[in-house]
């Protein structure tokens, strides 16, 4: 500090303002990255908005279970009627052919 007061005034003023400069190129560039940065985009909000509430993902997690569940229970009834229209179509083929054999029957006779 001693050695800064015993430079000249022109070398004073040169060095203040050269720090000037580097302090104001500092700052005016972390407002420009703080302006710009993630911090203001929407998506970066709804992602600190998960991590910091996780209800909604709870929420979203317990939607999804339940809906594997439906899934899983309409396949399950899918299966159950595909099953039963198999057994219906062979009953009917059955009845087809009972009626067949009795108009071959009544046409015998």
């Amino acid at each position: 500090m001693e050695k800064l007061a015993d430079l000249p005034t022109p070398a004073l003023i040169v060095f203040g303002a050269t720090l000037a400069v580097i302090f104001a190129a500092r700052y005016f560039g972390l407002m420009n990255g703080e302006r710009t940065g993630p911090i203001n985009s929407p998506a970066a909000a709804q992602v600190a908005t998960i991590i910091v509430d996780p209800t909604a993902l709870n929420r979203l997690t317990d939607q999804a279970f339940r809906l594997n569940e439906n899934l899983e229970e309409m396949t399950a009834i899918a299966r159950e009627r595909t099953r039963v229209d198999g057994l219906m179509a062979t009953e009917l083929d059955r009845i087809r052919e009972e009626l067949r054999i009795q108009r071959e029957l009544s046409r015998r006779s």
